[in-house]
């Protein structure tokens, strides 16, 4: 009786390349969404508007000639603001009020240091303040300058947001125009107070 003879079948390959054909597509799949994310996105195309026709272009600059005009016609009146938050002094028609109106009080929330008093009361509003010390009801005669002794990224975030809230209040509530001026867009010879009047003006 022969003894059996053991036949060496040659290993079944068919698994091991579906095993590689996968391996490589999945990192050729991830080297292309890697490519992806590194192209920067397109930058949106921001239409340009055309130019105004000539019939529009001579009104608004007849706008803009009386717009400059009505502000020129109004008194200017400064608020002068301290580094401590305060109004200090009204400077208008040669005069200075000296003030000490507090502008912030510490608040009672722990996540907000300080607040703006304006923001609590009418009465504590920077056109408010200024139209009772002047005794007048509205300032529609009045360009109010808002002139805060230290730059605006010097000041406290509280201060610098209720006085720009300010500035629309002072329109819709006592009819003035206002501004925020940063000094240090000023020239530093300007952004000076005035000195005080010599005939002794409080």
């Amino acid at each position: 009786m022969r003894p059996r003879r053991h036949v060496r079948r040659p290993p079944d390959l068919t698994s091991l390349f579906d095993v590689l054909f996968i391996v490589v597509f999945a990192a050729l799949i991830r080297a292309a969404a890697v490519q992806h994310a590194a192209e920067p996105a397109p930058r949106p195309v921001v239409p340009v508007p055309p130019p105004p026709s000539p019939a529009v272009a001579a009104l608004r600059a007849r706008a803009l000639a009386q717009l400059d005009a009505a502000l020129a016609a109004r008194t200017p009146l400064v608020v002068r603001i301290s580094a401590g938050a305060t109004i200090e002094a009204l400077e208008v028609d040669g005069r200075r009020i000296a003030l000490d109106a507090p502008l912030l009080e510490h608040s009672a929330d722990p996540d907000v240091a300080v607040s703006y008093l304006g923001d609590r009361s009418a009465e504590l509003r920077i056109c408010r303040i200024a139209a009772l010390h002047l005794g007048t009801a509205e300032l529609s005669r009045y360009l109010v300058i808002v002139a805060p002794a230290l730059p605006l990224d010097a000041l406290p975030d509280a201060l610098v947001l209720g006085l720009q809230r300010d500035l629309g209040r002072c329109l819709s509530e006592q009819r003035g125009l206002a501004e925020l001026i940063d000094p240090s867009a000023l020239d530093p010879s300007t952004a000076l107070p005035d000195p005080p009047s010599p005939k002794g003006t409080p």
